[in-house]
Order: C-alpha cells, then sequence, then structure tokens
C-alpha cells in the first residue's frame, strides 16, 4: 500500500522484485498485478463507484464556491430496443446511429404535427386508386382524379352524417381505452400545477396542466390525452374542480367539427368537351417526343430500394432439421422444398418443366406411359 501511494506509477517487475526482497517469498506476476490493482483502488478510489458520487462532488463544489459553473454531460442508458436491431442487421444499425433520433424515433418527434401516424399509408392508398388512370392521356387521366375526388369526398360526408360525439371515430376509440386505462392509477397533488400519476408496472409520470404536457409525452405528440392526464382529471373532479368536458383537452384536429370542415370544400363538376371555351391563344401545344416501347405498358408501382432487397433476400429456414416451407424477408413463403406431383402419371419430383430443363423435351406426351418414362429417365 505505501508504494502505490508514494509510486502509483511503478512497474509491475520492479513491485514484484521490491515485494520478494521484503518480505522474501516469491510472487507470480499475475499476484502482483491483481495487488497492484486493488491497491490503486483503495488508494485512488474505485473508476466505477466514483461516478456514483460524482453529482455530490458539483454539489460540494457549488457549496463552497458560490460562482463556481459546473457542467455536467453524460449519454443515457442505451435503447434496448435499437440495440436489438443489430442482432437481426449489424449494418443497418450501425447506420441506423448515424441518424439522429430525431428524425425516426417517435419519441423524439415533435408536437407540431399531432399525429401518431408514423407510416406514408396516405399516400400509398392514392396512388393505389390511380392505377386505373395512369396508362390514360393527359385530360382523361386528370378527369380521372378529379371524379375519383369528387366520390371520395362524398363518401365521407357519407360517413360524418353517421359519427356522433364531439370526437372522431378513431380519436373515440383511443380515448375511451384511455378512460379505462386511467381507472387504475393513483394521482398525487404538489400544490400548484403539477401532478405525480403512479400505476402498475411502476409507470410514473408527471403531468402539468398548465403546460398541457405529461412526460410520457402522448398527450404532446398524438393530441389526445392519454391515461395519466384522464386520471389527473378524474381526481380533480372528485375533489370538486371544474374541469370541463374531456375532449375539449383533445386538440381541434380530433374533433369531429374540425374533420367536417375538412371537407366543407368541394370538387365542382365541369361541362362536357363539346361546350368547353376556345382558347384564344396561337401557341400550340405538342405532347413531347415519346417512343414506345416493345411490349406491354407497365402499370405495376415501382418498388424502392428497400422493397427490392427484401424480395431478393435470403431464404430462412422456418424449422431446423426439417424440410419445411422457407419463409423470405419479406414475410412471403417460397417453393423451395416443395415437393411437387406430375398432374398425370402422380408420380412425385416430375414436371413438365423439369422435363424441358433436362433436354428431353421430345419426350413430352400425353401418353401416360411416356411421361413415366420421363419420370424414370430424369431419375
Amino acid at each position: 500500500m505505501d508504494q502505490i501511494e508514494s509510486n502509483p506509477t511503478i512497474p509491475v517487475r520492479a513491485l514484484q522484485e521490491q515485494l520478494q526482497k521484503d518480505y522474501q517469498v516469491g510472487f507470480s506476476i499475475h499476484k502482483v498485478f491483481k495487488v497492484k490493482s486493488t491497491a490503486k483502488k483503495l488508494v485512488q478510489g474505485d473508476y466505477k463507484k466514483q461516478y456514483d458520487v460524482l453529482r455530490d462532488y458539483i454539489m460540494e463544489l457549488q457549496s463552497t464556491n458560490p460562482e463556481t459553473t459546473v457542467k455536467l454531460e453524460f449519454d443515457s442508458e442505451p435503447n434496448l430496443s435499437a440495440t436489438s436491431i443489430s442482432s437481426y442487421d449489424v449494418e443497418a444499425y450501425n447506420w441506423l446511429k448515424q441518424i439522429p433520433p430525431q428524425h425516426w424515433a417517435r419519441s423524439h418527434f415533435t408536437g407540431r404535427v399531432v399525429s401518431d401516424m408514423l407510416l406514408n399509408n396516405l399516400c400509398e392508398v392514392f396512388n393505389s386508386k390511380l392505377i386505373e388512370g395512369r396508362d390514360k392521356p393527359l385530360i382523361s387521366c386528370l378527369e380521372y382524379i378529379r371524379e375519383y375526388m369528387m366520390k371520395r369526398i362524398c363518401n365521407f360526408i357519407k360517413v360524418q352524417k353517421k359519427c356522433v360525439g364531439p370526437l372522431t371515430p378513431s380519436a373515440t376509440k383511443i380515448m375511451e381505452k384511455n378512460v379505462n386505462w386511467a381507472s387504475q392509477y393513483t394521482v398525487r397533488w404538489n400544490g400548484s400545477d403539477k401532478y405525480q400519476v403512479q400505476g402498475p408496472w411502476q409507470d410514473q409520470h408527471v403531468v402539468d396542466m398548465v403546460e398541457r404536457v405529461c412526460n410520457c409525452r402522448k398527450w404532446e405528440l398524438t393530441g389526445l390525452p392519454c391515461k395519466h392526464v384522464i386520471a389527473v382529471l378524474n381526481d380533480k373532479a372528485d375533489n370538486g374542480d371544474e374541469v370541463g368536458e374531456l375532449h375539449t383537452y383533445a386538440h381541434r384536429v380530433h374533433w369531429l367539427e374540425t374533420w367536417k370542415t375538412a371537407y366543407v370544400y368541394k370538387v365542382e363538376p365541369i361541362k362536357g368537351r363539346a361546350m368547353w371555351p376556345i382558347s384564344e391563344c396561337p401557341i400550340k401545344i405538342t405532347p413531347p417526343i415519346h417512343k414506345n416501347q416493345p411490349g406491354r405498358p407497365k402499370k405495376k408501382m415501382r418498388h424502392s430500394a428497400e422493397e427490392k432487397s427484401q424480395k431478393k433476400g435470403d431464404n430462412v429456414a422456418s424449422g431446423s432439421g426439417s424440410q419445411s416451407n422457407i419463409a423470405s424477408r419479406s414475410g412471403k413463403l417460397t417453393r423451395k422444398f416443395i415437393q411437387v406431383t406430375c398432374s398425370k402419371c402422380k408420380i412425385k419430383g416430375t414436371t413438365l418443366e423439369l422435363a424441358k430443363a433436362k433436354g428431353v423435351s421430345d419426350w413430352i406426351s400425353r401418353d401416360f406411359d411416356v411421361c413415366r418414362g420421363i419420370s424414370v429417365f430424369l431419375g
């Protein structure tokens, strides 16, 4: 201990020689290294334990030096959900770490959008509805879109007439679930505007009713009061406070009135081509030069690079030790390891396509015996 306290950087070999000279006993180099590490922890303090008292050290500095400015920076515990991606694809995990989480993680989003939707399904649905109009000429395609929008707006108006309540149907379902969950939470008031809400599974959050935020961030992100906020409202109502209607704590985008306002503007019908006004502009508009490619025009949606990689992904066996169906990364089953049977001779492992691939296309016949001969030949 004295040697380490006086000279913490003493080499292990020098310490070994000094201990052997003092005690006249042989010490292995590994044992001396272990003793030196233990002595350094006792003299200088444990490396990990000092992090536990780091905030205490800062408070001591600020108490003894009131004008001291201390800046403490640290990284929080890693996101277990994000690190689980590394077990699936390390390259994808490393690529994801380079992107700030506010661009892809809902927990880091701002409350500007007031939506819980993370997908672009709205664009995809609209894109799928235009498939029939893609191969039409310009005006015919635009007319197809206009008429579709007229029909879509009318369908939504019919649905809105059947809705009851202050909120939209989707928002009403979410609120009903939150109301049921709120009954399992207890609320403690701090005497001002904040409440501590505690529930099952160690779920504890702070709700600020003035700022209209909950630290679970669901109220801020979705615009709908979460179960913690509803628990606070129930507690305030039980204590005789005026809380008002529950839907007033939801953002206006979830109100049924707002939904109806979005469809107030209609797409007006137009007259036929024979009644259109004639333009007096002397400049004639001609279509761009286009060369028709051979074959049937493609109408399928162009898939992104990610969708293509999923379809070309390696097949992963769904069961070990058995020749079962294989599931690709896209989630679709492939035909690998499926045992085929000839539809004519009923012999397993024979198909007409297989016979052609083997170079025996001349043998193919409707005759039963010839088909059996192909099977024997391919065996």
